[in-house]
C-alpha cells in the first residue's frame, strides 16, 4: 500500500504547516488497516496500543486519537482512493485483462431487525458497482450509488470509462441484467468482446439488435461462468470485511466502502504473493 502511494506521488502532508504528527500516508494505510481489522474507531486504536510490530513498520512517533482518524478519513478525497484502487492491477497484469462488472448491496441500517419490523421500515443499502480481472480477482474501478437506487445499467457507462483508464482488456462478462443494444455496442466499439446472455427466448429472429443478434449466435458458456468470480469478490469483501457500513452520511458510507475494497486488494495481493513465493521455491532433492 505504501509503494502505491508513493507510486501516485500523494504528498505527505497537505499543509507545509500543519503539525506533520500524522502523514497522509499513515493515515490512509491506518484506515485501511482498520478495514481489514473490522473494528471501530475506538477498538482499532486499542488495538494498536498493543500492536507494536505495526507500529514500528509505520514509523508512527505516537498512538492517534481516534478522533484524529475520524477526521482523517472525511479530509482525505475520494479520488486518491480511486486512484489506489486502480493502481493494484497495474503491479501483476501489464498487458490487457478478462474483466467483469457486477454490483451488490451493503446494509446500512442503525436500528435492530425487531425495531424494523414493528415500525415497518425498509431495510436501506448502498449499491456497490464494481469492475474487476477474473484472473487475478482484484478490484480495478468502483461506482458506488445511495438511495434512491436505480438500475444497475445507469452506472455502467461511468464504470465502463474508469476501467477503460486504468487498464486495457480483451473480454468483459456482465450477467443478463447488463443486456441492452447501447452497452454491446460501448463495448465492442472499444474492441472488447462483450459476453452478456440475452434475455427472452433463444429464438434470433426474436431478437432485437445487431449486437444482441451477434450475441445469441457467439454466446460461449464457458467463458460467460468466469463472471461467477465477480460473486467471489462480493461474498469474500462481506464475509471478512463485513456486509454493513457503519457511517451515517452518504459521503463517509462512500469513503468506508472505498477502503473496504482497499483492503480487499491488499488481502488479495498478500495472497497472490503467497502463491508466487511458493511455485518460485525450488523443490528439495532428496538423496
Amino acid at each position: 500500500m505504501r509503494q502505491i502511494l508513493k507510486k501516485m506521488n500523494v504528498p505527505l502532508f497537505l499543509h507545509p504547516k500543519s503539525k506533520h504528527t500524522f502523514s497522509i500516508h499513515q493515515h490512509i494505510i491506518l484506515l485501511v488497516l482498520r478495514q481489514y481489522e473490522s473494528k471501530s474507531y475506538e477498538s482499532f486504536v486499542e488495538w494498536l496500543n498493543v500492536a507494536t510490530e505495526i507500529v514500528l513498520q509505520l514509523q508512527l512517533q505516537t498512538i492517534p486519537h481516534f478522533t484524529t482518524l475520524q477526521k482523517a478519513a472525511a479530509r482525505i478525497s475520494q479520488g486518491i482512493l480511486h486512484v489506489a484502487i486502480g493502481r493494484f492491477i497495474g503491479i501483476i497484469s501489464p498487458g490487457k485483462i478478462f474483466a467483469g462488472i457486477d454490483a451488490t448491496g451493503f446494509e446500512t441500517r442503525h436500528a435492530t431487525p425487531y425495531y424494523t419490523y414493528r415500525c415497518n421500515l425498509r431495510h436501506a443499502f448502498t449499491k456497490c458497482s464494481v469492475g474487476s480481472d477474473m484472473k487475478s480477482q482484484l478490484v480495478c474501478a468502483v461506482v458506488i450509488q445511495h438511495h434512491p437506487i436505480s438500475h444497475d445499467i445507469k452506472h455502467f457507462p461511468k464504470l465502463f470509462s474508469q476501467m477503460l483508464g486504468i487498464i486495457p482488456m480483451n473480454i468483459m462478462v456482465l450477467d443478463k441484467g447488463y443486456d441492452s443494444e447501447p452497452i454491446h455496442k460501448m463495448i465492442r466499439d472499444e474492441n472488447i468482446v462483450s459476453m452478456i446472455p440475452v434475455r427472452g427466448n433463444n429464438l434470433i429472429s426474436d431478437t432485437h439488435g445487431k449486437y444482441r443478434k451477434l450475441m445469441r449466435r457467439e454466446f460461449d458458456e464457458t467463458l460467460y461462468h468466469e463472471r461467477n468470480k465477480t460473486e467471489t469478490i462480493f461474498s469474500v469483501v462481506k464475509r471478512r470485511f463485513d456486509s454493513e457500513i457503519k457511517s451515517y452520511n452518504d459521503v463517509m458510507k462512500t469513503k468506508e466502502l472505498l477502503y473496504r475494497v482497499l483492503a480487499y486488494n491488499c488481502h488479495r495481493m498478500c495472497l497472490i504473493s503467497l502463491v508466487w513465493m511458493m511455485i518460485s521455491r525450488k523443490p528439495h532433492i532428496l538423496a
